[in-house]
């Protein structure tokens, strides 16, 4: 049996790594979606559930506290074991060196990248 791939995307409930998460969804990757606008992500959340078929956690977070990185990695490798890609807005990319660390053992392949 396959592993599906894990698509991790910090701080995408609008614009590009809004796109960015249908894109994966339709791939049909396991999606985990940070972002402070709850009410967006849980939209985004309903909307790839349903029209993709994909799983998706929704983490309601800010990608500014160490806080919620460290509760949202955890909830990542609880739940996924493995990330297979990690993307995090360049506006909010202070944070994407913390993510990184908290999530470095479970990282595959090195696959971080900027939206």
């Amino acid at each position: 049996m396959l592993r599906k791939k894990i698509c991790v995307v910090v701080g995408g409930a609008k614009g590009r790594g809004c796109s960015l998460v249908e894109e994966y969804a339709g791939r049909r990757y396991h999606i985990a979606l940070m972002d402070k606008d709850k009410e967006r992500g849980k939209l985004l959340k309903e909307k790839v559930e349903k029209e993709y078929g994909s799983k998706m956690f929704f983490f309601h977070g800010d990608a500014d506290s160490e806080e919620d990185l460290e509760l949202f990695a955890g909830a990542i490798i609880g739940q996924y074991g493995k990330v297979d890609y990690l993307y995090y807005r360049t506006d909010i990319a202070a944070g994407a060196e913390k993510m990184e660390s908290l999530l470095k053992n479970h990282l595959k392949n090195n696959g971080k990248a900027f939206i």
